[in-house]
């Protein structure tokens, strides 16, 4: 940790602060070790405070050990309530007269009591997303991790739609999908897993309903595993029997979307030439108004993170970034076609982290196609 903690000291030494609060749980988490989670919208887990030379770790009496044990950098204590309050007194305490703090995570409530505590006597200085910008290229470490996360993933795929028949719900592929992920090592879902059947599928997101698998319908199933702090991300879409002339037309034109946003991928090319990319070919095939989401986001401690690939997109792409590639094209009433992978952004083009084979041709009885 001692190098993510150098480069927030960084930060605060070219905002001229005299230290930084973090409150986000993922930042708490990428650059402490400290695994405890919040229960939004008020129930912190703790926070840390970061100076030139203090690490800092304030957190409930019942967690000072457990926060100790994995945030070894930081010196664990536990604080009072009201803890806004209670900062006050330690800021005061240290010393700090100009104080960074994460605007897009602090509750309006919690800024008005520490600004009213601070009465004028130091200043609270918003940083905007700079500090979750320092997650956005991984360290060697981080891509194992995510490597693990992503493989499991894969793996809980082929199981849990291995000889996958009509019939079978939503909610039974999902309850499916959850028990392999465990099985094969996932502390947790990264996220609920998608199961979207038929109609369904026109739906980006989806929630399960028990309505069965009929022959030849898409079906699009989004799922990852949660390891080690990390989270793979896996779409797929699938059918069982002999798809529909409209799914291989669909399928085909997301498939070659997903190809050329692979293409052009490599560190310096804006991010939104990537989904300017995907969204071409789907134009091209009549499909343009049924992309309706971009082709990808980052991927690390938060299932969506830096940097994002979408039209509107300011973002760069460096390498070390870690990016889903994930075209999709939508119909009301007859369903959709998702598919995604994992890639590492390098410096000529992606290595490739997903590892689940794609459906490319019908398939009978359930069996996967590669």
């Amino acid at each position: 940790m001692s190098g993510r903690l150098q480069r927030l000291r960084d930060l605060a030494t070219e905002r001229d602060l005299d230290g930084i609060l973090i409150t986000h749980p993922s930042n708490r988490f990428y650059l402490s070790g400290y695994s405890g989670e919040d229960a939004p919208p008020n129930e912190s887990a703790g926070v840390l405070l970061i100076g030139s030379s203090d690490a800092l770790l304030y957190t409930g009496a019942t967690n000072v050990a457990w926060a100790q044990a994995e945030a070894r950098a930081y010196t664990a204590k536990a604080w009072t309530r009201p803890w806004a309050a209670f900062l006050v007194q330690v800021f005061r305490d240290l010393g700090w007269k100009r104080i960074g703090f994460e605007d897009e995570a602090l509750l309006y409530a919690t800024y008005r009591d520490l600004t009213s505590g601070l009465d004028g006597q130091a200043d609270l200085v918003p940083l905007g997303f700079a500090v979750d910008q320092l997650r956005s290229v991984k360290e060697p470490v981080e891509l194992e991790a995510l490597a693990r996360a992503i493989s499991i993933t894969d793996e809980a795929y082929l199981a849990a739609t291995n000889k996958l028949e009509v019939g079978t719900t939503e909610r039974d592929l999902a309850r499916r999908i959850e028990r392999e992920l465990r099985d094969r090592g996932a502390e947790r879902e990264a996220f609920p897993a998608i199961v979207a059947a038929g109609p369904h599928a026109a739906r980006p997101h989806h929630a399960l309903t028990d309505r069965p698998i009929e022959p030849g319908e898409p079906v699009i199933i989004d799922m990852g595993a949660h390891v080690d702090g990390y989270n793979g991300d896996l779409t797929r879409t699938t059918w069982v029997g002999e798809p529909t002339e409209d799914l291989r037309r669909v399928y085909a034109s997301v498939e070659a979307a997903q190809r050329a946003a692979l293409g052009a991928i490599r560190h310096g090319v804006p991010a939104k030439d990537v989904d300017a990319a995907a969204r071409s070919v789907l134009e091209e095939a009549g499909l343009g108004d049924a992309f309706t989401h971009g082709v990808g986001h980052g991927l690390g401690v938060r299932v969506h993170e830096a940097p994002s690939a979408g039209k509107m997109s300011e973002d760069i792409l460096q390498a070390g970034e870690v990016l889903t590639v994930e075209p999709g094209a939508y119909l009301p009433e007859w369903g959709g076609v998702r598919i995604e992978d994992v890639v590492v952004v390098e410096a000529d083009g992606y290595r490739l982290l997903t590892r689940a084979p794609k459906h490319t041709m019908a398939h009978q009885n359930g069996g996967n196609a590669t």
